[in-house]
């Protein structure tokens, strides 16, 4: 049985992974360092970012011949084509979102999954042109990349680093 499975773009989660490590590092310096509030606010955040990079490393779409499924942090949905009644989309400048209406609810997913122009080609060979807005159709003719997050990411790295070196730099 042939499958495509679409993720998280790796040029995002990359940066978005180093920031969770670099977040570990910071707390491991200020627990050396001694400061209570400090280590519990940089606690929080690193478990916070923790749990939102573990759910988007494993956060995936599966296109089968069956059908369609969406795994999310210990979820799985799954559905048959004929389930899927519309595929609509909004766009919100460069973030771009899909609906996905089924008989079992609504679901979206964004423009930052890897290849999503193809996902989208190959949900509307499976769907047929009645179950998919013009819109989404017209979207495929232009694409449009996220990548403002991509440079955020690696900017949060950067500003990160910083912080850790000035931390250092006060230890001595």
């Amino acid at each position: 049985m042939q499958q495509n499975i679409f993720k998280i773009r790796q040029a995002f989660l990359i940066p978005f992974m180093a920031v969770i490590f670099l977040l570990f590092l910071l707390l491991l310096l200020s627990i050396f360092k001694g400061q209570m509030r400090e280590g519990v606010i940089l606690s929080v955040f690193f478990v916070v970012v923790l749990f939102i990079g573990i759910e988007m490393s494993r956060r995936e779409i599966v296109l089968t011949e069956d059908g369609l499924k969406i795994k999310k942090f210990f979820r799985l949905k799954e559905f048959v084509w004929t389930e899927i009644t519309h595929l609509g989309i909004v766009e919100l400048r460069k973030k771009i979102y899909f609906l996905l209406t089924t008989t079992k609810g609504f679901y979206y997913f964004s423009n930052l999954a890897e290849n999503h122009a193809l996902l989208i080609r190959s949900l509307i060979d499976k769907l047929g042109d009645e179950k998919v807005e013009p819109e989404v159709k017209n979207y495929l003719e232009r694409p449009v990349e996220r990548l403002s997050l991509i440079v955020m990411s690696w900017i949060s790295v950067l500003v990160i680093i910083g912080i850790i070196i000035l931390v250092v730099v006060s230890l001595n």
